[in-house]
């Protein structure tokens, strides 16, 4: 016992320190705190209002944000230099807002929800095309996100929920007797999208949307965010605010945070395992009966998500209802076979099985293992059949799966496309980086470059979008049989 007390004593001793010297060498978008961001508490009226004083307050907390970066040292602050070509405050229109997309003649209504750490940008593309197409479009910015990473040290998934509320009634407002109101969510925003959904089939106050899109959607993660709360309760302990953060990189991302808070991870957990217990719930009622159908696309390789929990906690419960899941498989040309991972290889087979299901299962992937283009493998709802179609696509070199950041941005996309077009610059070309150099040299790391930040199976997706939607060629929505 005497011989251990010292050591003790010295580990205590360093993990005080510790937390001194960083939060001394804290940077400002980690330690500055956001005092007007939205919180649903604040906003408990019930008026017409609502949607135009979301919109309000999000003027002031950017406006917050520009004060206190001017009142800070920002040097070597990548996005948040006042000068830097990344700094998304300096951009018109900056795409971490909210934004709205209104055509001349409104022919259906969606509201578009972005992920974890990420902003509005994330869905852009999408959001444009569908604006084209006669769509009133809706990007919600969550709160705590498109600011300063320190933002998420305080968001709380409730505000998520009540934000994503407030852009759906101001979307169904402006449709009036128009049926066509749809939802589209990415990562957490999927997790959003679908609680919103089935929320929206108990309360009918809430705008019950006609079907509904997901990416990547954050059904499960990992059971490491579990153990997020302990570590987030020591972050407030004085010197210990370091441990309020599960990394603090550098941000050069124009549009997502590279850093992130345990909070973060707490909330993301805390989120997801109250929708899973939404769900089996209402299944187990029998109250997923009128569930409008559901469109999801999934990397089968996903370090962000569990993709067995979509099957899990979502599929599995799904009523005959003309959904369908879309996966992207991995790249099996047998150059990639030697090195791939057999748990990588067989997750497919394992999660899904054989079928029949009571949706359509779609597989993207290989015609065969001599080439890297790539068919449509769809097995209908109740049938273990599949039908093949051969696409005018395929895996890019050295491409060897989907990642869970790469679905909702084209190959062309100005920052993180594998070929990006050239008439937009944001400071910086995240998805064409391919570095080699002494590996001390830069501040990103390693992995980070090899992850794929676009999706070269975008026009495939976009189509089958389009088609969901029901909409044709000219433009016009055609649901339910009659030309709007």
């Amino acid at each position: 016992m005497h011989v251990k007390l010292p050591l003790v004593v010295l580990l205590v001793t360093v993990f005080f320190i510790g937390g001194c010297s960083t939060l001394r060498n804290a940077k400002p978008w980690h330690r500055i705190d956001l005092t007007q961001e939205y919180s649903a508490k604040n906003f408990l009226q019930k008026d017409d209002d609502q949607w135009r004083d979301y919109l309000a307050q999000e003027d002031k907390v950017f406006a917050e944000l520009t004060e206190k970066l001017a009142e800070s040292d920002t040097t070597n602050g990548y996005r948040y230099e006042q000068n830097s070509p990344l700094n998304p405050l300096l951009q018109t229109p900056n795409w971490n807002h909210t934004f709205v997309l209104t055509p001349k003649k409104i022919r259906a209504g969606i509201v578009m929800l972005h992920g974890l750490t990420d902003s509005p940008y994330s869905v852009r593309s999408l959001a444009q095309s569908l604006e084209q197409q006669g769509f009133l479009v809706i990007a919600l910015r969550t709160p705590g996100h498109g600011t300063l990473p320190s933002g998420l040290l305080s968001a709380r998934w409730p505000d998520w929920v009540a934000a994503t509320r407030l852009a759906a009634q101001e979307v169904k407002r402006q449709l009036g007797d128009n049926p066509n109101f749809y939802l589209l969510g990415y990562s957490n925003g999927g997790t959003l999208a679908l609680n919103y959904t089935l929320d929206a089939l108990q309360d009918k106050d809430l705008p019950k949307p006609k079907k509904v899109i997901l990416l990547s959607p954050m059904i499960g993660i990992s059971e490491f965010a579990g153990l997020s709360k302990p570590l987030e309760i020591i972050g407030h302990l004085p010197l210990l605010s370091s441990n309020r953060w599960l990394n603090r990189t550098p941000e050069y991302n124009p549009f997502k945070y590279n850093s992130f808070p345990v909070n973060a991870a707490w909330q993301a957990h805390r989120f997801s395992l109250q929708l899973q217990f939404k769900i089996l719930k209402m299944s187990k009622l029998h109250q997923l009966q009128d569930l409008p159908p559901i469109l999801t696309f999934q990397s089968v390789m996903d370090a962000t998500v569990k993709t067995d929990a979509l099957e899990k906690y979502l599929y599995r419960h799904m009523p005959a209802n003309n959904s369908e899941l879309v996966l992207f498989d991995i790249n099996r040309h047998h150059s990639f076979v030697p090195i791939t991972r057999p748990a990588a290889t067989n997750l497919m087979r394992n999660t899904f099985g054989v079928g029949p299901h009571t949706y359509d299962l779609v597989k993207i992937g290989n015609r065969d293992a001599t080439t890297m283009a790539v068919s449509e493998r769809r097995q209908a709802a109740g049938t273990t059949d599949e039908v093949v179609r051969p696409l005018d696509l395929e895996f890019p070199p050295g491409v060897f799966s989907l990642s869970h950041v790469a679905l909702p941005f084209p190959v062309d996309d100005p920052v993180y496309g594998l070929t990006p077009r050239q008439d937009e610059f944001f400071g910086i070309r995240l998805g064409s980086l391919h570095l080699r150099g002494e590996s001390n040299t830069l501040i990103i790391k390693a992995e980070t470059d090899m992850r794929l930040y676009s999706n070269p199976f975008y026009p495939y997706m976009q189509e089958r979008i389009f088609e969901w939607l029901d909409v044709n060629a000219n433009g016009t929505n055609t649901a339910g049989g009659q030309t709007l």
